[in-house]
C-alpha cells in the first residue's frame, strides 16, 4: 500500500514538472526568450527538487566500488601456521564464537585466542554510501590476514521512499571465500565444548 501511495505521488509530481515546464515554455515564447533553453532550466530544477542525490550517489557508489571494493588475502593459514611454529598447537576454539569488541567495530567474533573477525562500516556523510569491511585480524601484532570490501547505498528505511539512491553491494563474495578462510583460521587448534 504504501508503495502505491509512493507511485501516486511521483505520477502527481510528474504531472506537476510536465505542467511547469509547459507554462515556462509559454512564458519563454511571449516574452521572445529561448523556450527551449527555458523548457530545460525548468524541467532540471523540478527533477532535482526531488531527485537531487540520484547523480552524486551514483558517482560516489561507482568511484568506490572501482577503488575500495574487493576480496583480499594477505595470509592464509599455512602461511601464518608457518610464521607462528607451535602456536597453533595451543589454540582453542568453539562452535559458538565469542564476541569480540573494540572502537570503531561494528560487531565482531573471537575466532581463538589469537584470531578475530571484525566488522568495520563507514558511511559518507553527504551521499548515503557505505563501505562494509569485514577483517580476520592476528591481535598479537594487529596484523590484516583476510579482508572483504562491499560498497552500498541507501539509507536504512528509505528503500521505498527513496529508492533510487539505493544500490546493491558492489562485491559479493558469491563463491564463499572469506566463510572459508575464516573457518580454517577458527580451526587452528581444537575445539572445546
Amino acid at each position: 500500500m504504501i508503495g502505491l501511495s509512493i507511485l501516486a505521488a511521483l505520477f502527481v509530481y510528474g504531472w506537476i514538472s510536465f505542467g511547469v515546464v509547459w507554462w515556462v515554455v509559454k512564458w519563454a515564447k511571449k516574452r521572445g526568450r529561448g523556450p527551449v533553453r527555458w523548457g530545460i532550466v525548468a524541467g532540471l530544477v523540478m527533477y532535482h527538487l526531488v531527485f537531487w542525490d540520484f547523480l552524486p550517489t551514483l558517482i560516489v557508489y561507482k568511484y568506490y566500488c572501482a577503488t575500495k571494493a574487493g576480496f583480499w588475502v594477505y595470509k592464509t593459514p599455512e602461511q601464518w601456521k608457518a610464521e607462528n611454529p607451535g602456536v597453533a598447537e595451543t589454540l582453542t576454539w568453539r562452535k559458538m564464537s565469542p564476541d569480540y569488541q573494540a572502537s570503531g567495530v561494528k560487531y565482531g567474533f573471537r575466532l581463538n585466542e589469537r584470531i578475530v573477525w571484525i566488522n568495520k562500516v563507514t558511511e559518507s556523510s553527504f551521499v548515503p554510501v557505505g563501505c562494509s569491511e569485514d577483517l580476520i585480524v592476528d591481535l598479537k601484532n594487529n596484523e590484516t590476514l583476510i579482508r572483504r570490501t562491499a560498497i552500498g547505498s541507501g539509507r536504512t528505511g528509505t528503500e521505498i521512499t527513496r529508492f533510487w539512491t539505493h544500490f546493491g553491494p558492489c562485491y559479493q563474495d558469491s563463491k564463499g571465500f572469506f566463510g572459508k578462510y575464516e573457518t580454517a583460521f577458527k580451526k587452528l587448534g581444537k575445539e572445546i565444548k
